[in-house]
């Protein structure tokens, strides 16, 4: 018994001598890769800094609040679904928006962000997590914003090589033109459209140089998330003929670009037509057919390469004279022919104010929103931080070395770069084209420099073409290229802390920051109307006229719209969404109207309540003084037959004219209450120079000539925010809401408008 105890044992130790030997033997047979653990560290840390930075609202002390005007609505779609269902969301008619007509909120709306945070939600309570949708959407743009900064390293890294991949996924980290559309609580179409834009050119890119109808399917499969959650799905749609266009001119299109582009566009086309919000249509626009009448031309031009291989140049040139001539007939003959009819809708206002920014000239509606302007060189140089001086070089070494690769990144960018440059807020979509730029830079700067910087070769022409590098050298340019970083990473922090950690709707005052300063005049006025205008006090969704209980309706800009049907369940006119233009143009006639006029649109549509935004008469704090021009415009432009002329109103060398200083706007801005005191002279104390230009260069009022509002006919404050600005004696709250006083006759003032709007537009 006991010779068999001794055996085991011996046969137990033999065993573990042999594996340890094995696995020194296997560990000697290679060499540990420092570079590549490097390599993999570095993208590690990142990933978290990439996630961390996103959480800086929190890390600063904010609570977990939205941001922003439009993801109030993704949040409130995501509630419904996650209370009724996917299906009855995509019937879902909103009568508490856009009153009286209400909104399909399931056809208008894209459905990726609120997918998104009914994902987020559902994987949090799965771990037992105890939180809200509020909370959920808060972290979507964290979560996707880090996967789009990976799937940044993976493009880089496929388009270039595995150290500009790093480099790539190092700026999209910190970069602040997608940094502000991707910290935590920006729960909006750009936190996850960024993300599938990168996911179809990285797939696509991969499809045509690895020649793999896998990669294709997934780069379609992308596209068709892409155009489930953004509008900007057009870009990315409308800019694969454009590649393959160029692609072709270049020399460099060959059997696997073609089978990549029909393999991607195919599926896209097909999904697309199932997303609600893009439907059929898609196939009849101008700028959504070329993609796939793209098709049938590179499938002729494949023709036309076979045909090269077995005629002579004679024939060959005959061939493709006559060819394209009848193409040219029969293709341009079909497409007039669809236009005519209206098969084909022409191309979109929007996407033409962008090819052309002097149109948006003739559309206020699109010009009247700050990121629909042209970019400035601040505004680049803010929202690029270093990349502005690494992008020329880039583009240098693309047309320096012509490989389709480099021709893809060039046409990428330089399409991205003139787009931007129209629109300030298309500087989204620069940000990863910018990467990849930048990324090649350095890739191709610094790799010299690695050279000589160990002495290892001199920087000979010869030597330059060397095809590889030591880990060492490896190492120390990483190395160098932190120090080049460090400038756009600590940029990328500061304006995370300073500029977009905030929430919208709990600003600061300038001169200060953090939560302890912040105003909660909005979380204040939600609270009023939640407790004096909530519609779920009503039994009714589907009402009309002013009795029978139905919910009042609250007047407002545009801009608040989801502010208050959001965050203080009250019914609305108009909102974010600027579905419809004539609407925002009445909404606009009845802010600039004088009360006695005004009051008459207000009751025809169940109008009980006004909320206007003097903001202390702070520009920077988004007061409705420095949004009247473009009231008076959008009503000039959309609904002319009520009169509301610019002219009348305003005069580009002195300023406002008296005619505003009587719309129903300024009255309930300026108005002094008994209980404000008189202040000093009188006068509203946010009294400004004539000649003083809000943020997007308008000129402001005069306040002084003026003075102060001290009785109202039609209106009554109801409610007037305090929060920070208190509202003392003498001093201007930041949010007013008042209470329309309809007089006793006012069905036969209504019948007498209505009379004379109607002997207007007949004499028109």
């Amino acid at each position: 018994m006991a010779s068999e105890e001794i055996n085991l044992t011996e046969v137990i130790s033999d065993w573990f001598d042999r594996r340890g030997r094995d696995i020194k033997d296997h560990f000697e047979e290679y060499d540990i890769d420092r570079a590549t653990i490097a390599h993999r560290v570095s993208l590690s840390i990142t990933l978290i800094i990439a996630f961390v930075v996103r959480l800086y609202p929190l890390l600063l002390g904010w609570d977990p609040l939205i941001k922003a005007f439009d993801p109030w609505m993704q949040l409130r779609t995501a509630k419904y679904i996650l209370s009724h269902g996917f299906w009855e969301f995509l019937v879902w008619h909103d009568p508490f928006s856009w009153y009286p007509y209400g909104r399909f909120i399931g056809t208008s709306m894209y459905i990726g962000v609120p997918l998104a945070v009914g994902l987020i939600y559902s994987v949090l309570t799965f771990f037992g997590f105890s939180v809200t949708p509020e909370v959920a959407g808060f972290f979507v743009p964290i979560v996707f914003g880090t996967i789009t900064v990976y799937m940044m390293y993976l493009l880089g890294k496929e388009l270039i090589s595995r150290r500009a991949g790093l480099f790539s996924a190092m700026i999209m980290a910190v970069t602040p033109s997608f940094l502000s559309r991707s910290i935590g609580g920006f729960v909006d179409n750009e936190s996850v459209g960024v993300l599938f834009i990168v996911m179809t050119f990285y797939f696509f890119s991969r499809a045509f140089l690895r020649d793999s109808n896998r990669s294709a399917v997934m780069a379609g499969l992308s596209l068709f998330a892409l155009a489930s959650s953004w509008g900007a799905f057009r870009f990315a749609y409308d800019l694969m003929p454009v590649i393959a266009l160029v692609l072709i001119i270049t020399g460099k299109f060959t059997e696997r670009h073609l089978r990549a582009y029909v393999t991607t566009i195919t599926i896209a086309a097909m999904l697309m037509i199932m997303v609600p919000r893009v439907g059929g249509q898609i196939l009849t626009d101008l700028e959504g057919l070329a993609p796939v009448g793209m098709i049938a031309f590179l499938v002729l031009f494949g023709i036309l390469q076979n045909l090269s291989r077995h005629l002579s140049s004679d024939s060959f040139r005959k061939v493709i004279v006559i060819g394209f001539i009848s193409l040219a007939v029969l293709l341009g003959g079909m497409f007039i022919i669809l236009l005519t009819t209206g098969f084909v809708a022409n191309v979109g206002s929007k996407f033409i104010s962008v090819l052309i920014p002097t149109f948006r000239n003739n559309l206020p509606l699109i010009d009247s929103v700050s990121e629909h302007l042209p970019l400035a060189w601040s505004s680049l140089y803010s929202n690029l931080s270093t990349m502005v001086f690494f992008i020329p070089i880039g583009i240098y070494y693309a047309l320096k070395q012509p490989s389709e690769k480099n021709v893809f990144i060039l046409t990428f960018s330089l399409v991205t770069i003139y787009f931007s440059g129209s629109m300030v807020r298309l500087i989204l979509i620069l940000a990863p084209a910018a990467a990849l730029l930048t990324a090649l830079a350095i890739d191709n700067l610094l790799l010299g420099f690695a050279y000589a910087a160990h002495g290892r070769i001199k920087l000979t022409k010869i030597t330059m073409e060397m095809p590889s590098i030591g880990g060492q050298n490896a190492f120390g340019s990483y190395i160098i290229v932190f120090f080049l970083m460090i400038i756009m990473l600590s940029s990328g922090i500061n304006a995370a802390g300073d500029r977009f950690a905030a929430p919208e709707i709990t600003p600061s005052l300038s001169g200060s920051s953090g939560p302890q300063n912040s105003m909660t005049d909005w979380l204040d006025a939600f609270s009023w109307m939640k407790a004096n205008t909530n519609y779920h006090d009503y039994a009714k969704d589907n009402f009309e006229g002013l009795k029978n209980g139905q919910p009042p309706v609250m007047l407002s800009w545009w801009d608040y719209g989801y502010y208050i049907t959001n965050g203080g369940d009250t019914v609305t006119l108009v909102d974010n969404a600027t579905s419809n233009s004539t609407q925002i143009g009445v909404v606009g006639t009845m802010l600039m109207y004088n009360a006695t006029t005004a009051i008459n649109l207000m009751y025809m549509y169940n109008v009980h309540y006004v909320l206007v935004v003097p903001a202390g008469g702070q520009l920077g704090l988004g007061s409705d003084i420095g949004k009247s021009i473009w009231m008076i415009r959008i009503s000039q432009k959309y609904t002319p037959e009520y009169g509301v002329k610019e002219s009348n109103y305003f005069d580009s060398n002195s300023g406002y004219k008296a005619k505003y200083f009587d719309s129903v706007l300024w009255k309930l801005m300026a108005y002094k209450a008994p209980d404000m005191g008189q202040g000093p002279s009188g006068t509203p104390p946010f009294a400004q120079s004539s000649q003083q230009s809000d943020p997007l260069g308008n000129l402001v009022p005069d306040y002084r000539t003026t003075g102060a509002v001290t009785q109202l006919t039609y209106f009554t404050e109801v409610f007037r925010s305090t929060g920070v600005l208190q509202s003392s004696p003498g001093v201007y709250p930041h949010i007013r809401i008042y209470k329309v006083n309809y007089p006793a006759d006012i069905d036969q003032r209504v019948n007498a408008f209505q009379e004379t709007m109607a002997h207007i537009r007949s004499a028109e």
